[in-house]
């Protein structure tokens, strides 16, 4: 396991999109309603899906009508999937193979979804999306941000878990939180076979993104969460959900 890229390593591999297949299309409908409520944004305007996986969430906007959708990951995997998804939906969608610290074009919304930050080591490194996602935006375009709420995470961390996948793979889930980390240790059982993978997500706080939003020339708007729109409760809510605007 590489500690430093544990991305490259786990979003190539094919049990990745399996693990996490309880985030379905019904969760993206409900996560749309909530930013097309916030930002009210017209069918043609700029939009980047940072980090956008499989798709599924740009995907659904092009099927609500909106014709100018940029989506980008860094893995060649996940953007695979995510073109042979679009396809099979018959929606167009422009995906390319970039570092969401270092991306072009200029939007007015920048949508960045399901904890898709906090990967690098250093908080330096972690900081410069947000300085990138600033410098992006068209004057008064939206920042959607999607996080867990480290809090929660704290409170309440299960340290063990597993479950089957539907090939009958049995996947065991270790956690720990170290160095403000929430790290965890992915062993995949296939036969006789074992596979071991690394999540590791920096834990930062409402008060962080505060921060880093203003050093990016972004102002919070609301806080929600969760992906209803209820207003945050750093003891309870189960995400930290964030609607930015570029300042003028």
């Amino acid at each position: 396991m590489k500690e430093n890229n544990w991305y490259e390593d786990w979003f190539a591999d094919e049990h990745y999109l399996a693990l996490y297949k309880h985030r379905n299309s019904e969760e993206a409908l409900q996560v749309l309603d909530l930013i097309e409520r916030s930002t009210h944004l017209s069918k043609d305007a700029a939009i980047l899906d940072l980090a956008c996986g499989a798709g599924r969430h740009s995907i659904e906007l092009a099927k609500r009508g909106y014709t100018n959708i940029t989506a980008i990951d860094l893995s060649p995997t996940l953007l695979q999937e995510a073109e042979k998804n679009a396809k099979a939906e018959g929606v167009e969608v422009l995906f390319k193979k970039q570092d969401m610290r270092n991306f072009s074009g200029k939007y007015d919304l920048i949508i960045n979804l399901f904890t898709s930050f906090g990967y690098f080591v250093s908080d330096k490194e972690n900081e410069e999306v947000i300085i990138e996602v600033g410098s992006h935006l068209q004057k008064n375009g939206f920042f959607v941000f999607d996080f867990l709420n480290s809090a929660l995470i704290e409170k309440d961390l299960i340290a063990f878990d597993e479950k089957i996948l539907s090939q009958g793979e049995r996947v065991e889930m270790f956690r720990i939180i170290h160095n403000h980390r929430v790290e965890k240790k992915i062993v995949i059982h296939v036969d006789a076979l074992k596979k071991e993978f690394l999540e590791s997500v920096r834990l930062f706080t409402l008060a962080d993104f505060t921060r880093m939003f203003i050093k990016a020339g972004l102002t919070i708007k609301e806080i929600f969460g969760d992906y209803s729109g209820s207003p945050f409760d750093e003891g309870s809510s189960p995400r930290l959900f964030l609607v930015a605007q570029k300042d003028e």
